[in-house]
């Protein structure tokens, strides 16, 4: 907790030397809705700086050496404080400098709060994340385990970071593509000597090839029978639905997966809710065959009701998110061939005067064999990756430890790809493409989820071998004092901090780009400092190994992979 508190520290002590500052020279500084005082961690010299004396001059009609030297001078500092100086540097930044002669007590504050250290009890309010939604006709791709990480590891943040957090698979239930897969199901049947969802995505792809007149008239007259619950129809549909659901429950499982609610479109039409969002948008509505909302500075319109009158997505969609508007802030994980949609739908919920929710859109993953595509059946599967990490996984292991049984290293291996898999997709902005390297994700070479994994390993390793006593009786600060012991206490106590920042900003990248520091600096304190047999020096030492691997595997579970004792 203390890097976050000496940046709390830092903000108030600032914004308090700025309002000083306004207000003896009558001007406006601050911005009262966005105050934002421009502090960050700069790559050197200090441990925060900030701008604001640029901003500050601006608005007094002054040069910011002269206005921040004002407000440095300003700067008063409480009896405790975590601050050990704060400097002006020209041309117009205040530099903060920690107190490093306290990172020791971080020690003890780790191997006291364990497992809870980092987390943050400031209850923050609740969340409802909805993620992954992949439409019950085959199985998971790997655009959708692209949705399907960042919307778990975004949930294990935001909860570690105080929140209450509900996570949704929105499931569509119903529609045309639901049709399409009742009606080859009808036609064709399921192999049950296949995996579920893979049973399931070979019918909808055959059926979507050899589509003829008769399969249409029977796919117009499903949809029409499903608006009106059709009690048959409905129930054959949920049974399909029921069954795919179930291999795509053992996928997700397989990387760590999980939802609190799986939400079908088909509560909203029998619940009434679709008719409710009916009666009140009628007003913004233009009925010109098929029943819309037109945008003119948009490409398309929201298409609510089609010329035969049966619902689509975007209308279901809409009394889902007036439901759980109701529910708490509302995230979605979409991907950015939704871009248009989001907007559409945000327009309008504003129309009926429901909250817009924050979308989080990413990039897909690009492929050999290109677009991925249920429909065409032109996907590889998140199986069929998982099943190739493995391989690669596996070779890794045997080849790092010849001498253990086959037992453990497909124990190991399994973790491994485990962790590939997930990190690769975490490490990276949504916003960025991604080309996924098996080879890469799984080498222990690169600076990935294995690396991690191992400084982990490493730092157990050692505990075991000094026999991982407790730290009963404090530490001799005194012995701490070596430059790379300072650096990754540093880093540990910045855990709470990036976690807090990764939440309130939505970005995971920033957090797993944080634990490979934390796995870098605590590797490179095992080159540079020896531990065990140094004299007076190995209990304090044990205890730095001791708060790494505990800040390490807090970090890991974050991140929603297993943090291994042996590698």
């Amino acid at each position: 907790m203390m890097f976050r508190d000496f940046k709390r520290e830092a903000e108030a002590s600032l914004e308090k030397a700025v309002r000083q500052i306004e207000q003896e020279r009558d001007i406006h500084i601050i911005d009262e809705e966005n105050p934002d005082l421009k502090i960050e961690e700069p790559r050197e010299i200090a441990e925060l700086a900030s701008t604001i004396p640029f901003k500050a001059a601006s608005s007094a009609g002054t040069n910011p050496i002269e206005i921040g030297r004002d407000i440095t001078d300003k700067i008063n500092l409480g009896e405790e404080t975590k601050i050990d100086r704060v400097e002006f540097a020209e041309p117009g930044y205040i530099n903060f400098f920690l107190d490093k002669k306290q990172l020791p007590n971080v020690v003890e504050t780790v191997i006291k709060e364990k497992g809870r250290y980092g987390h943050i009890d400031d209850g923050a309010g609740d969340i409802v994340l909805e993620h992954t939604s992949a439409n019950p006709t085959g199985p998971l791709h790997i655009g959708h385990l692209r949705n399907a990480v960042i919307g778990d590891t975004l949930a294990r943040i935001l909860k570690a970071a105080g929140h209450n957090v509900e996570t949704h698979y929105y499931v569509n239930d119903i529609g045309r593509q639901m049709a399409i897969l009742l009606t080859g199901i009808r036609k064709y049947g399921l192999d049950e000597n296949k995996k579920p969802d893979l049973a399931v995505g070979h019918t909808y792809t055959k059926t979507n090839q050899e589509m003829d007149e008769d399969d249409e008239t029977e796919i117009e007259d499903i949809m029409r029978r499903f608006d009106e619950m059709e009690p048959e129809t409905y129930r054959d549909l949920t049974k399909a639905v029921e069954y795919c659901l179930d291999g795509i429950k053992q996928t997700l499982d397989t990387i760590g997966v999980s939802h609190d609610r799986y939400v079908r479109e088909s509560k909203f039409i029998k619940n009434g809710l679709v008719n409710e969002i009916l009666e009140t948008i009628d007003e913004h509505a233009v009925k010109d065959g098929a029943l819309k909302i037109e945008f003119s500075d948009m490409d398309k319109d929201l298409i609510l009701l089609r010329e035969d009158g049966t619902t689509v997505y975007a209308l279901r969609d809409l009394a889902y998110h007036k439901w759980k508007s109701s529910r708490g802030e509302m995230l979605n994980v979409l991907g950015s061939d939704h871009k248009l949609y989001i907007q559409q739908l945000n327009r309008a919920l504003t129309l009926l005067n429901i909250d817009n929710p924050e979308s989080i859109v990413f990039e897909f993953v690009s492929l050999p064999t290109g677009k991925m595509s249920t429909r065409e059946g032109t996907y590889i599967s998140i199986d069929q990756l998982q099943s190739k990490l493995m391989e690669k996984a596996l070779e890794e292991v045997k080849e790092r430890r010849p001498e253990k049984k086959d037992s453990w290293h497909k124990e190991v291996a399994t973790e491994v790809a485990k962790a590939a898999i997930r990190f690769e997709f975490t490490q990276v902005a949504p916003e960025k493409p991604i080309t996924f390297n098996i080879e890469k994700a799984v080498s222990f070479k690169e600076r990935g989820a294995p690396f991690i994994q191992y400084s982990h390993a490493r730092a157990t390793s050692i505990l075991h071998k000094a026999g991982d006593h407790e730290l009963k009786d404090g530490i001799d600060i005194e012995k701490l004092t070596h430059p790379q012991t300072q650096k990754l206490l540093q880093t540990i106590s910045k855990f709470s901090y990036q976690l807090e920042k990764a939440a309130e900003e939505k970005k995971i990248h920033s957090f797993a780009e944080y634990t490979l520091t934390l796995a870098s600096e605590f590797n490179q304190f095992y080159r540079d400092v020896p531990v065990l047999e140094t004299g007076d020096k190995e209990k304090p030492r044990l205890a730095v190994v001791k708060a790494s691997q505990i800040a390490l595997e807090n970090a890991i579970k974050l991140l929603g992979f297993h943090a291994p004792k042996e590698m």
